[in-house]
């Protein structure tokens, strides 16, 4: 006699059951600090754009935000095997939707923009989790069988992915996804003859995108030599982050941040600092430093290679973003319009960011023989 099986009810105790939860709280408190930056940085967005609503952004990003918590619990709760077959999918869809973009009209020089309506969507964001899952499985598979090229079709990969980033044109996701690559196949050991091709292919890149980019060539020589909109930009970054001192000049006082492009997204950081001070950018630096050693010490527990190298090489392409995206506010590198991911203002980059947190969170799901240790302990080795 079978018994009928009985649904059991909803349990959050049980849906949460070993995520981790480092990840999780470094996850709330970045989105958290968004929200509340959002609102300083709205007013001053709006004002640049013409648009009667003063919190137009901010009220925006929570509907993102919204958006992408969905997508994170969704994605974290996907079994190994289903993050690999959906970093596949969601490769495989975004490559036409990339060549689609770099045919739209342009927007700021650039096309990387489909409409649909009220909303936009990035392409190229979506493809970025999901390639360096694709990647890891390819280099993975390598591991199982020394014949796979699994380096050679990783390589193949980023070289389709680049050629359409460069016809929207995107240098900065395309520099992006290059540093990701490389550090994901030095995880991988790979042999020297792939390092050194790279660091050849790296000065070969950027040495002709200067060269083939006008826009590329005006924003390295701006910050080479601070004249131009590039270089205004990033000086008006340079003086929130100054005005704002060590204790900021609080919650909707920033006066530089009213002339400062894109402060509700790829200048975000500059604001934070400017109404929050010194402290609140440690803070924000600190919860990235923390994320990215959570991710990667799991990462370094796990046993399956391929679970192994996409949490570590999802959690690096988060920590090369951040960094790019800080870097530029303090014209550490030229200015490049890069988004700080989970805080920065856009529909398409938050989306983005949550699904790679939500697949991190699906790998290192602590699940019967996922662990060489369980998290927490001490190898014995």
């Amino acid at each position: 006699m079978t018994l009928a099986h009985t649904p059991q009810p909803f349990s959050l105790q049980r849906a949460l059951a070993g995520l981790d939860r480092g990840i999780m709280l470094n996850t709330l408190a970045l989105v958290l600090l968004g929200l509340v930056v959002s609102m300083a940085a709205s007013p001053a967005a709006a004002g640049r754009m013409n648009i009667d609503a003063s919190f137009h952004f901010a009220t925006r990003h929570t509907v993102f935000v919204a958006v992408g918590a969905a997508v994170l619990a969704a994605a974290a709760m996907l079994p190994v095997l289903w993050v690999r077959r959906t970093g596949v999918i969601v490769f495989a869809a975004s490559l036409p939707l990339m060549a689609i973009a770099a045919a739209m009209q342009e927007v700021k020089g650039a096309a990387r923009w489909i409409d649909f309506g009220p909303v936009s969507l990035q392409p190229s964001e979506l493809l970025k989790p999901a390639i360096v899952v694709v990647w890891a499985w390819m280099l993975s598979e390598r591991h199982k069988n020394p014949t796979f090229p699994g380096m050679a079709v990783s390589v193949g990969l980023f070289a389709l992915s680049a050629g359409l980033l460069l016809l929207q044109p995107d240098v900065g996701q395309t520099a992006l996804l290059g540093m990701t690559l490389a550090l994901m196949l030095f995880l991988a050991g790979a042999p020297w003859r792939y390092v050194a091709g790279g660091a050849v292919a790296a000065v070969v890149f950027a040495v002709g995108a200067y060269a083939a980019f006008g826009h590329v060539r005006q924003r390295v020589n701006d910050w080479l030599n601070p004249t131009g909109e590039a270089a205004y930009q990033v000086g008006k970054s340079l003086e929130a982050i100054q005005s704002g001192g060590l204790f900021g000049r609080g919650p909707g006082e920033g006066q530089v941040k009213l002339e400062l492009p894109d402060a509700h997204a790829d200048f975000l950081f500059a604001v934070a600092a400017e109404e929050f001070g010194l402290l609140a950018s440690l803070i924000i630096i600190g919860l990235f430093a923390a994320l990215v050693v959570r991710g990667l010490s799991r990462a370094s527990r796990l046993i399956d290679p391929f679970a192994q190298l996409a949490a570590a090489g999802l959690t690096l392409m988060l920590a090369v973003q951040a960094t790019i995206h800080m870097g530029v506010n303090m014209s550490l590198i030229p200015a490049k319009g890069m988004t700080l991911p989970l805080v920065s203002y856009g529909g398409s980059s938050m989306v983005s960011a949550a699904l790679t947190i939500g697949f991190i969170l699906a790998l290192t799901r602590a699940r019967p023989g996922t662990y060489l240790y369980p998290p927490g302990e001490k190898s014995h080795d």
